[in-house]
């Protein structure tokens, strides 16, 4: 089995937005080439399964990256780390302050801020949620790995989302320590692949390194 985790393409309008499907405007021009291209790549792949953010700008680079046939199913849990509400209300120089005052902070000490969701909250929201997801799949999540159906041992399976959601993920998905920030920069409209791979019964992530592309 194979796991794909792809980021979303540029942005464009409200990013909190949740479209109903098909999505459409929540991608810039730039935005929807980015996950036609990345679609072009991933063309080989037939979808087992695909989870998306419910945020538009992750829901419309699903429907163009897998296809709108593809079955996507929708995870609130996937949604991108949540700013403080309360900071809605407030100026803008706030907030810009805020960011600047956490750029200069050792990384160790972002734990939690005023800014918004902590570390610990924005992983025990991620991750459970997606390995529910994947337990209701039939990749059930077992002694570090998971213990995949027979009917899944060729399937491929998607997720899409954010670059913090998806940093979360992978972090937790190879076995390191959570952390402030993230260890993992997605690209816009980029890719991660995961083979699940076994060893004694239990298949173990292993994320694949592909060589550069011939020119």
């Amino acid at each position: 089995m194979k796991l794909m985790l792809i980021r979303h393409g540029e942005m464009h309008g409200d990013p909190w937005c949740r479209p109903s499907r098909p999505v459409t405007g929540c991608l810039s021009e730039r935005g929807v080439a980015q996950a036609r291209a990345t679609a072009q790549a991933l063309s080989s792949r037939r979808w087992h399964q695909v989870f998306a953010s419910p945020l538009g700008r992750a829901l419309q680079t699903a429907e163009i990256v897998c296809g709108a046939e593809a079955p996507i199913t929708i995870l609130d849990c996937l949604e991108e780390w949540k700013p403080n509400p309360q900071l809605a209300k407030a100026p803008s120089t706030v907030w810009e302050e805020m960011m600047r005052r956490d750029a200069d902070r050792p990384i160790d000490m972002l734990w939690q801020t005023d800014a918004g969701e902590g570390t610990y909250a924005f992983f025990s929201r991620v991750v459970p949620g997606v390995l529910q997801a994947l337990d209701d799949l039939g990749c059930h999540p077992r002694s570090g790995g998971f213990v995949v159906e027979p009917a899944l041992a060729e399937a491929h399976v998607a997720i899409v989302a954010h670059g913090g959601s998806l940093g979360v993920l992978l972090t937790h998905l190879l076995g390191m320590r959570p952390c402030p920030g993230s260890a993992f920069g997605f690209q816009l409209a980029g890719i991660a692949e995961l083979t699940l791979v076994p060893r004694a019964g239990v298949c173990h992530p292993q994320l694949q390194l592909p060589a550069p592309a011939s020119t």
